[in-house]
């Protein structure tokens, strides 16, 4: 038994303001739909009996009918392939309404294709999956889990067991699901995983991973980048061969670069020095930047030096190099100016000083305007001094 393992594809996520010319979606989307194309390519050429979707193959329980059409032609080409797909909902599919239409089931009117909505169990070649879909209570996920397993156990009778479940397992290193799947429950403990799995497939952690324990447990991760924090992580599909012992084959997917041009702290730094700086380290890394996702990261950027800054020059030079898109992330402070006719120092200037003091005093609020002008004519004639 041969089986390529993918999961959290998001088809349909969108990031970044670039749009396709071609179909008019958000064009990081489609950077989505061509990862998971170079995951089924990869059924395909290896020749697989079962191409397994662990869950979240959609971004949301409502996708653009592009991404479904889209998925529908890969999965019939797989299908005439003689390959088998399995597709277990992901807490991003499945609806949080009883009367919502999960997306999954439109992909099981396809010959050859298998979707688990709800625990169950699906008897492919000389093997039992076992599926434990996400619930609509997410969060509630660790506490359901045993009741979830032990319905989708019900039709189970070989001895021969692959468990497909969409779930954080403790033990798990976090990666860019905290961003884009953001989880506040318990997750599953290994050990409310029976020893009867031959293997066990698991979606949800964007991280490439295997859980430490008595059974084979291994997340693929992702298909593609979600956030800069990514960057250097490669992304895969896993191939796993499960007949004399068990083989898992990490197979890298082609994907866009990410790459953060610039990470700086701009304390004291006037914003022509910024400014310059950027535009050297963009001339510096000029070769690399083509087709990449790219990010200027900027820290304590003065609020005032900030606005002296020629943006429009910086974009100007990343389309120069021609970049897919661009993130700039500059976080600035404001300096608090000192008076020296003032012999103290202050956290705010003193009208804002004296304006918040006004206004944490009930006693004069219908005053308030008022003191607020003579308060601020007498700093005035203060500072002149």
């Amino acid at each position: 038994m041969r089986i390529l393992q993918t999961s959290d594809n998001h088809l349909g996520q969108m990031a970044y303001s670039k749009i396709d010319p071609a179909t008019g979606l958000n064009a990081r989307g489609l950077d989505y739909l061509n990862a998971f194309r170079s995951v089924a390519r990869t059924a395909l050429t290896e020749r697989v009996d079962v191409f397994v979707i662990a869950g979240d193959l959609f971004a949301s329980a409502t996708p653009h009918p592009y991404y479904v059409l889209e998925v529908t032609r890969l999965l019939k080409r797989i299908s005439k392939a003689g390959i088998m797909t399995l597709i277990v909902s992901g807490n991003r599919e499945t609806p949080k309404t009883p009367s919502g239409l999960n997306p999954l089931a439109i992909l099981s009117e396809i010959d050859n294709v298998f979707v688990a909505t709800e625990p169950s169990t699906f008897i492919l070649g000389n093997y039992d999956f076992v599926c434990v879909p996400a619930p609509s209570k997410f969060d509630e996920v660790s506490k359901k889990f045993p009741s979830l397993l032990d319905v989708a156990l019900e039709k189970s009778t070989s001895d021969r067991k692959i468990l497909v479940a969409h779930a954080p397992v403790e033990g798990a290193q976090q990666g860019s699901e905290q961003l884009v799947e953001p989880f506040a429950g318990e997750y599953v403990k290994p050990d409310q995983i029976p020893s009867r799995f031959s293997y066990v497939v698991l979606g949800h952690m964007h991280k490439f991973q295997q859980i430490q324990g008595g059974l084979p447990m291994f997340y693929s991760g992702s298909s593609e980048r979600f956030d800069f924090g990514e960057e250097a992580d490669d992304k895969y599909a896993l191939l796993v061969e499960l007949e004399e012992g068990i083989k898992v084959k990490p197979v890298r997917l082609p994907i866009r670069k990410m790459i953060t041009v610039i990470d700086f702290d701009c304390s004291g730094s006037a914003g022509s020095k910024i400014e310059k700086f950027i535009l050297d380290s963009i001339e510096l890394r000029g070769k690399e930047l083509k087709n990449a996702l790219a990010r200027i990261k900027l820290e304590n950027v003065d609020m005032h030096e900030n606005k002296t800054i020629d943006w429009e020059a910086i974009t100007d030079k990343l389309e120069e190099y021609k970049v897919f898109d661009y993130k700039v992330q500059a976080r600035t402070i404001v300096s608090v100016p000192t008076v020296a006719s003032l012999d103290e120092q202050y956290i705010l200037p003193p009208t804002k000083e004296l304006e918040l003091y006004i206004k944490s005093r009930r006693k004069y609020a219908k005053s308030a305007d008022k003191l607020l002008q003579l308060g601020g004519d007498m700093i005035k004639r203060a500072e002149k001094k």
